[in-house]
Parts: C-alpha cells; sequence; structure tokens
C-alpha cells in the first residue's frame, strides 16, 4: 500500500520538540525577509486567466496658436497593454497525530507560523524575480554585462544618483509621499552607510541627521527611500568568476505590478486517511507579478564588501 503523502511531519522529524513535559511556546530559525510586493501599484481582482492592464501615451504638446477660422486637428490615442497570468502558488506541510500529542500542539502551532511567513516570503520574492526582468540596467563601474562586476565595485552614491536621474528625466511619478524607492539587500545597504568623503552617506547625515548616524538608519540618500530586502537577488559568482552580484532596484510609480485571480488563504484539511492521523495545513493563492512601466524600474547591479565572496 502506498504512503499517505511522501514528506511527512512525524516524531523522528521533531524529535527535538519531544519531551514528558514541555514549554508552551518555540522558536523559529531566523531568514530572510522582504518587502518588494508592497511596492506594487496595480492590482486586479479579478477570477481571470489572464488580466490585462493598459498603458496610454501621452498627447503631444500644443505648441502652435490655433487659427481662428480653422477646426483643429484631432489626434488619435495611442495605447498598449501589460498581461499578466495569474498562476497557482503554494505550500503544504503534513502532521501527523503523534507528533502533536508528544509535543503537547506544538508542531500545529509552529506549522500555522510558518506556512503563514512562507507565505508573505514567496510572495515577496516572486516580486523580487519580476523586478530582476527590467531593462534600465546600471551596472557600478559602468560595464556592459555581470561577467566584468569586480570585488571592489560595492554601491556608491554616484550609481543610485544616475539612477534617480534616469527616472526623474523621464518625470516618472514617486510613490508613497512622492518619493523614489530604493530597494537592496543589507549588504549593499552596509556599503551605502559605509562611504566616506563629500556628498557620502555619512558626510549627508553628520550634521543634518545625526541620530541617523547611530542608529545606522540609511532614510533618505540621493533622492530615494532606501528599504531593506534580504530575498532581493544574489547571482553566486556571477562577476569576474568569484564574486557575487547584487541586483537593486530604484522604482518609481507603476513599476510593478500584481494580478490577483484568488488571494493568499491559509488552507487546513484532514484528517482524511482511515484512523484520522494527518492533517494538512498549508498556503494557496492564484496570482503573478510583472514589470508595468520599464522607465520606472531601474536595476542596479553590484558587488558587496561584507558578501560571502568578499
Amino acid at each position: 500500500m502506498a504512503d499517505f503523502t511522501v514528506n511527512l511531519t512525524g516524531t523522528a522529524e521533531v524529535d527535538d520538540s519531544i519531551r514528558q513535559e514541555f514549554d508552551t511556546e518555540f522558536r523559529l530559525a531566523f531568514t530572510e525577509q522582504g518587502v518588494a510586493s508592497q511596492f506594487s501599484t496595480l492590482k486586479r481582482d479579478i477570477g481571470a486567466e489572464s488580466i490585462s492592464l493598459p498603458k496610454y501615451d501621452q498627447l503631444g504638446l500644443a505648441i502652435t496658436p490655433l487659427n481662428e477660422r480653422e477646426d483643429v486637428d484631432s489626434e488619435s490615442l495611442s495605447d498598449s497593454k501589460v498581461v499578466i497570468t495569474p498562476q497557482e502558488y503554494g505550500k503544504v506541510v503534513t502532521t501527523t497525530k503523534l507528533a502533536n500529542l508528544q509535543t503537547g500542539g506544538m508542531v500545529d502551532r509552529a506549522a500555522a507560523r510558518l506556512v503563514g511567513i512562507n507565505a508573505g516570503r514567496s510572495r515577496n520574492k516572486l516580486a523580487t524575480l519580476a523586478l530582476d526582468a527590467g531593462t534600465q540596467i546600471l551596472r557600478v563601474g559602468g560595464y556592459a554585462t555581470d561577467a566584468e562586476i569586480l570585488v571592489g565595485d560595492t554601491m556608491d552614491g554616484s550609481t543610485m544618483g544616475k539612477a534617480f536621474n534616469k527616472l526623474a528625466r523621464k518625470n516618472v511619478p514617486g510613490l508613497a509621499g512622492g518619493d523614489y524607492f530604493f530597494i537592496a539587500h543589507d549588504d549593499v545597504i552596509h556599503d551605502i552607510r559605509e562611504q566616506s568623503g563629500a556628498n557620502s552617506w555619512i558626510d549627508a547625515h553628520k550634521y543634518a541627521l545625526p541620530e541617523a548616524l547611530l542608529r545606522n538608519e540609511v532614510g533618505m540618500y540621493k533622492g530615494f527611500r532606501v528599504i531593506r530586502d534580504n530575498l532581493s537577488t544574489i547571482l553566486a559568482d556571477a562577476g569576474d568568476g568569484t564574486t557575487d552580484v547584487y541586483n537593486s532596484y530604484a522604482i518609481g510609480f507603476n513599476a510593478l505590478g500584481e494580478a490577483v485571480s484568488a488571494d493568499i488563504a491559509m488552507v487546513a484539511t484532514g484528517p482524511f486517511d482511515k484512523l484520522n492521523r494527518f492533517v494538512n495545513m498549508g498556503w494557496l493563492g492564484c496570482f503573478n507579478y510583472k514589470i508595468i512601466d520599464n522607465e520606472a524600474l531601474v536595476l542596479c547591479k553590484s558587488s558587496s564588501s561584507v558578501g560571502e565572496n568578499a
């Protein structure tokens, strides 16, 4: 007879939690957290196979005086669309009755929390993977390819300033509060904070906002509100052969779109076996992310002085 499921969470897998007397609380392993999904600016809750998000081009400027005796020529609207196809994503954990008995119900509580955390982390990772497809790319050092990035090519104010210019010169609107956002791994943010000299982050804050130095907060720099996202993509050894390449994301309004056919929901099913021993806890959603406006995204690439291969 075939097993109920391949990957069960039984007493062998959680033996460290089993004891005759047990605490009611438990600890969870630390892991990377992300925020990128929070910056999607278009969302459609429609039960559909695919969702189209239209984009209209601006009209030409009217800089010629009108003729009193002639009618005005009409200008045709021009539009394009971005099609996002929602996909099903989910994760499930199956626990056994014996594991819960011998841990005082701790396994089910841990499973519920871990499943919820996984839903958020998975959603954020999908958002960063979508941002990785940006076509406006700035590499520290001005290189044409990732393979040229060296270990010393860490993120700097000059590259961030150029990214701001690429957004501002195209009049890309800001996000919350009208600001552009710079989403980066903490290894990259460390390098931004550690710059010294004129116009560096330290130089900009030591008089105006000295408390930010003491708290190690980045805040605003080079026109961006800097946000930590440790699920930002790291391309292992993609630089000169031994250097990790970090993707950071300079974004404005409409950089990232999210299409949702079914919102993420927690799912608990079972027991379905003959002796009521197996319970399934998971999450399920039908959604996806895609770049809406490439002009509102600058993909910045750098190394880091504190990365694993630094």
